[in-house]
């Protein structure tokens, strides 16, 4: 199978047989009396490949990495790197996506599991308690048939994403409206959700490890508390104490509806002013 790849305005062919993917050469005639080898001009890409050697995507690697490497996405996850949040640490620019991804059956298609961001919203709107999002639980959007089901890689709007990223979604809407019913405040909704994305940074409800990390877990988070934020309507009644209404609960109740306005928050990354204000992670928690 042969895959071309444009890089740098440049189309190179790949040839993925028996399992494995190379850059194909075209063979050049030379003179006789030619005594040194001739160079052959590498493109300046990562291509991630599936484990069966079919291409998925490219990245563009910085400055001082290894400029051409051809490697599995679980040698890519391994080595910590991502392509969708540029603040983030180890990223690299996505550069390439194999058009077979969107073709259903194809090679490049079974390598992902297929969203659409209202398919992720719709999980997450779901009222559960916050204990269901623990690593493993019944609302672990990773491992869930109705979410990640245990693909390494998701497929949203086109565009792949390393599954633990946009399971930290649901967790991150749940948490936000929590704090939210609770401080009945937006930035303080948001600043704790992002407090307890780092308390509880390895999913593990009992001993779990701080995630202090500027990594893209963290991001993803405030991406879902950013995007609940202009979601989520908070709305409070106030009624006076009666028979039936006698504790503050009961006499200000507190409601927080779904009201649609946009995905921008979820679609994009992180922007520094936002990274800038809400960005604790690389601090003491509780500083």
């Amino acid at each position: 199978m042969e895959t071309i790849v444009v890089v740098d305005g440049v189309p190179y062919t790949f040839l993925t047989s028996e399992g494995s993917t190379a850059l194909k050469v075209e063979a050049e005639t030379t003179e006789s009396k030619d005594v040194k080898p001739k160079s052959v001009p590498l493109p300046s890409i990562w291509l991630i490949t599936r484990t069966n050697g079919t291409p998925l995507f490219g990245l563009k690697p910085d400055s001082e990495d290894k400029s051409f490497r051809i490697m599995t996405a679980e040698k890519l996850y391994a080595e910590k790197y991502q392509w969708f949040e540029p603040l983030a640490d180890n990223y690299r620019k996505l550069i390439w996506v194999n058009e077979e991804s969107t073709q259903a059956g194809s090679e490049a298609y079974v390598a992902y599991k297929h969203f659409e961001w209202q398919g992720i919203i719709d999980y997450a709107n779901v009222d559960r308690p916050s204990i269901a999002y623990a690593k493993q639980s019944y609302a672990d959007w990773k491992v869930r048939s109705a979410g990640g089901d245990g693909y390494l890689m998701v497929l949203v709007k086109d565009k792949p994403y390393w599954t633990d990223g946009i399971g930290q979604i649901p967790f991150a809407v749940d948490t936000y409206r929590l704090y939210l019913e609770r401080y009945q405040d937006i930035d303080t909704a948001i600043k704790e959700t992002i407090v307890t994305g780092i308390q509880f940074g390895d999913g593990m409800p009992i001993g779990a490890k701080v995630d202090e990390k500027n990594e893209y877990d963290n991001f993803i988070i405030l991406r879902a508390a950013l995007w609940a934020s202009e979601n989520f309507k908070l709305i409070v009644e106030h009624h006076a104490a009666s028979p039936i209404r006698s504790t503050e609960k009961e006499m200000n109740p507190v409601s927080i509806p779904y009201v649609p306005t946009s995905n921008v928050r979820l679609e994009n990354p992180i922007l520094q002013g936002e990274l800038d204000k809400y960005g604790i992670w690389n601090k003491q928690v509780g500083e």
